[in-house]
């Protein structure tokens, strides 16, 4: 982490064992008030699970796994969280409706109910590539940058 004063960063430091383990953790998303959204891996399985740690007092807390139908699938990684908590986006390898490999999952968050349920976000995001993962937003929130293995029909007729 690296705190930015003015127009000018400071040394990066490493998170505490709160956060970084002996296991592998990658992919942070931080929301406005500071909470933490990562991966870390499961060392019995190899298996990445989404995990929420609360900032409070200028200080994380222990993480907790996200609920299991956050974590469906064979494997979910690389979630990233909306500025207010309202929403959080998750790339997932083999759900029963992908469109053929990993596809851009989207849950919403009401404080009485909690997460609902994956939706697919459909084939405006998602392809039969596995290739779709590592989404973020702009700093204000109003643009959705993901990755995907479209090819521009023009390129395509360039390359063959």
């Amino acid at each position: 982490m690296a705190e930015r004063a003015n127009d000018f960063w400071a040394e990066p430091y490493k998170l505490d064992s709160t956060i970084n383990t002996g296991e592998s953790e990658f992919f942070p998303s931080v929301s406005e008030n500071g909470n933490l959204y990562f991966t870390r891996e499961d060392p019995k399985t190899q298996r990445g699970f989404i995990y929420k740690s609360e900032f409070k007092n200028g200080k994380y807390q222990n993480p907790e796994k996200l609920p299991e139908h956050i974590n469906e699938g064979v494997a979910r990684f690389n979630a990233t969280i909306a500025k207010d908590e309202s929403f959080i986006i998750i790339p997932v390898f083999g759900m029963a409706d992908s469109y053929g490999s990993t596809d851009y999952y989207i849950s919403f968050y009401e404080a009485e109910k909690g997460w609902s349920e994956p939706l697919n976000m459909g084939e405006k995001a998602n392809t039969s590539s596995r290739l779709e993962y590592s989404a973020s937003f702009s700093p204000d929130g109003n643009y959705f940058f993901f990755m995907s293995a479209r090819v521009d029909s023009s390129i395509k007729e360039k390359l063959t």
